[in-house]
């Protein structure tokens, strides 16, 4: 009951500070619509996804084994081989990409991925020194640099455009990026006490192995993961081009990083604890914390997706300059999505705590092969658009086949009467919202409005179910301690 507790507290630490970041985010995407011409926003878009991708494929297999040992391994030296591990392949990794993007440089004639390097090495420092704060249970922190990097993002970009409208270039987004970035991975570093448990001398190949053992089926996984949730992107992009790709990618931004925050404040909460069972228990103590926070994420996930499909024109028009706002579908399409790579994200665990990484490799690339053939089909035969339609397809599918075989191991349970209550109770929640959008009034004032009344109606429904007592009394019992 006690761990129960606690990952109930940490993720209700962790939701608002990441639905603020979302919302943070959502305003680096509005700020970057009106102050780049659409083409310049479109190509730092399309930097960021080569980013990313090389994130996956490159650095997230040590991200995940890093995650997976930092808290046992903290205990025995306080991570001195860890660190001085991880950073010695960090180095080597940013080596191997600073070469890749250099010769993009030189053969596009685009001197922009010169500076792609430096924010490559910013994002994947901070990506993983923020999980391992977590996992150390450092949350406080992880927040703080979370919400400092957002907020850098969005202001160092103004700052350096100097208030003005349709720049030409994506430089200055690509500065905030790295300077956001790399200023909360200083501070992460800081924390975690870098300068006095780093040294080469510390690194440790018996440790290397293990992380490649447990590793390298994620490598797989990675690349799978990557064209499930970039494939579209990248088809988008070299399809139609930055300007469109710009419109796409805007839009698809509202839902993945309202979710993505959603996710990774819930899920923070929920691992670390699930892990500790796991270690002291097995399956019996850490099933029924899976099973818990999979009815958390579902009382937020849920409302969200309804949420945002109701209110999706809407926001769009309001939030993006002119011409954005015919991208609204991408909006609820990736909703849908990102809701089903959450369950699966959580099927996943079991794997995960078994430290048996293949069958997630299978599983995701099946579903990447599948979302490359529905992507390519929906993209030719509708429109760009369709291209987030393709993204459902995949992670629906991915979901299934993952729940299919690893309920042969276990697999979370929520019950139905939960269930019920609170897909009814969003549904309800996406009425209420779309009602608002239909006022006669401007688009603040709908928004405003259906963002309020949506709420108001979800939490209504699900408190008067019963549904929400726990995270209420848990809300309450926090109030009064404080």
């Amino acid at each position: 009951m006690a761990q129960k507790n606690t990952m109930t507290r940490d993720a209700m630490l962790f939701l608002p500070a990441k639905v603020a970041e979302g919302l943070l985010l959502m305003l680096v995407s509005s700020l970057y619509s009106h102050i780049f011409l659409q083409e310049a926003n479109g190509f730092f878009n399309s930097i960021n996804l080569t980013i990313q991708l090389c994130y996956l494929i490159l650095a997230g297999w040590m991200a995940n084994a890093a995650t997976r040992y930092v808290a046992e391994e903290y205990r025995t030296d306080r991570g001195q081989k860890l660190f001085s591990t991880v950073s010695t392949v960090y180095l080597l990794i940013c080596a191997l990409v600073s070469a890749g993007y250099c010769i993009t440089a030189i053969l596009t004639e685009r001197s922009a991925y010169f500076l792609a390097i430096l924010m490559f090495m910013s994002y994947t420092c901070f990506q993983i020194l923020n999980a391992a704060l977590v996992q150390l249970g450092r949350i406080g922190a992880s927040v703080a640099f979370s919400l400092l990097s957002a907020l850098l993002k969005l202001g160092v970009a103004y700052a350096l455009v100097g208030g003005a409208s349709e720049f030409p270039s994506p430089v200055p987004a690509i500065i905030a990026a790295t300077a956001a970035d790399g200023i909360a991975g200083l501070g992460a570093a800081l924390v975690l006490s870098f300068p006095q448990v780093v040294r080469l001398r510390y690194f440790s190949r018996a440790l290397l192995e293990k992380f490649l053992k447990y590793g390298i089926p994620l490598m797989g996984v990675s690349i799978s993961v990557a064209l499930l949730n970039q494939i579209d992107r990248i088809l988008v992009v070299n399809i139609y081009g930055d300007a469109v790709f710009a419109v796409y990618s805007n839009n698809n931004s509202i839902a993945n990083s309202i979710f993505t925050m959603l996710s990774v404040g819930i899920m923070r909460g929920v691992y670390p604890n699930a892990l500790r069972a796991w270690r002291e228990g097995g399956k019996a103590l850490a099933k029924p914390l899976l099973d818990k926070g999979v009815r958390l994420y579902l009382l937020f996930a849920a409302p969200a997706v309804c949420g945002l499909s109701a209110v999706s024109y809407t926001l769009s028009d309001f939030i993006f300059a002119e011409g954005y706002e015919a991208g609204y579908p991408v909006i609820i399409f990736t909703s849908c999505a990102m809701l089903f790579m959450g369950l699966t994200e959580y099927a996943n665990k079991a794997y995960e705590l078994e430290q048996s990484t293949t069958a997630i490799l299978q599983n995701s690339a099946a579903a990447a092969v599948i979302k490359v053939g529905a992507s390519l089909l929906l993209i030719r035969t509708i429109g760009y658009q369709a291209a987030a339609l393709g993204s459902v397809v995949a992670f629906a599918c991915y979901f299934i086949i993952t729940v299919l075989r690893v309920r042969r191991r276990f697999l979370f349970r929520v019950p139905i009467k939960s269930l019920v209550r609170i897909l009814s109770s969003a549904l309800l929640c996406g009425a209420a919202a779309f009602g608002c959008t239909r006022l006669p009034a401007g688009n603040a004032v709908r928004l405003v409005s259906a963002v309020a009344c949506g709420a108001v109606v979800y939490a209504a429904c699900i408190l008067l179910s019963g549904e929400g007592k726990p995270e209420f009394d848990a809300i309450k019992a926090r109030l009064k301690r404080n």
